[in-house]
């Protein structure tokens, strides 16, 4: 690789590590190849050579939170035990992402739940193939736990996991806005009589 072209890998993982950071705290519809200009000190067109357009830096931020995400939750919880120590990973991780100073409002796909921003149709498919890649991992692990007998052979996989998100967007909410310093410990608390209920 010739010095001009790592040159520009490098401008273009700047590009869109300055356009994650707007997403983080504006969403994704506040990206713009101006404002991501202006936060690198680079002309627009700098920015549109290395992306394209608005809509391949929006679906290249949600590629590279997405392999963030799941470097720092899922790939160490991999390591654990198959079954229940491994969910328990998953959640516990996960938990610790929403809460971690540094992905603060980081939840980019629960913030594009809720946000009332226009989305191309593309990004919205984006997003849920992103999320549903994850929900897919998680559904697998329930589906083991089942198998190794440490959850109930009877159980819908799809109750627990919906009973997991819905805790974690409790989080959200509290954390983001109320600042409650025991959220942590009341999610992990409120987790383990879920799963008190899925035991055999």
């Amino acid at each position: 690789m010739d010095a001009k072209t790592r040159k520009s890998e490098l401008t273009r993982a700047a590009i869109i590590d300055a356009a994650l950071e707007l997403a983080r705290s504006r969403g994704i519809a506040a990206i713009s190849m101006r404002s991501i200009a202006d936060s690198l000190q680079i002309s627009k067109s700098g920015v549109f050579s290395r992306v394209g357009s608005i809509e391949a830096l929006q679906q290249a931020v949600i590629e590279e939170y997405g392999r963030r995400f799941f470097a720092e939750v899922f790939l160490p919880a991999m390591k654990q035990p198959r079954g229940l120590p491994r969910l328990n990973a998953i959640m516990e991780r996960w938990l610790q992402w929403f809460v971690s100073s540094d992905h603060t409002a980081g939840a980019l796909h629960e913030a594009a739940a809720f946000s009332t921003d226009p989305m191309d149709a593309v990004i919205v498919a984006a997003i849920r193939d992103s999320l549903q890649s994850w929900v897919s991992t998680t559904r697998r692990t329930v589906v083991q736990a089942m198998q190794e007998g440490h959850l109930r052979a009877d159980m819908d996989p799809d109750d627990l996991l919906y009973e997991m998100h819905s805790l974690l967007l409790g989080v959200l909410f509290v954390h983001a806005f109320l600042h409650d310093r025991k959220v942590v410990a009341r999610c992990q608390r409120s987790y383990q009589r879920l799963i008190s209920n899925y035991l055999p």
